[in-house]
């Protein structure tokens, strides 16, 4: 785990940027502590379970992008 200054996408703070088996997965305003434990336990499942969903509290937050430039247009539908 890493922290870092803004990814590029201010306006989805907080962002997390996960990387598992070659894949970049990345989340928009992770803003709890439970939705950390969320992922975490997302990743130890995945890790030994290749066919692991993303649970849909994530998945609600989870956005493609390459990085660098401005990032996905915002505003993002409110999340709760």
């Amino acid at each position: 785990m890493s922290f870092t200054d803004c990814l590029g996408l201010c306006s989805e703070a907080n962002v997390v940027f996960f990387y598992l088996r070659g894949r970049p997965l990345w989340f928009r305003r992770m803003n709890s502590p439970d939705l950390f434990v969320e992922l975490l336990a997302y990743a130890r499942d995945a890790l030994h379970d290749h066919e692991a969903r993303l649970p849909q509290n994530l998945a609600a937050r989870s956005f493609a992008w390459a990085g660098g430039g401005l990032g996905p247009e915002p505003p993002v539908e409110q999340l709760a």
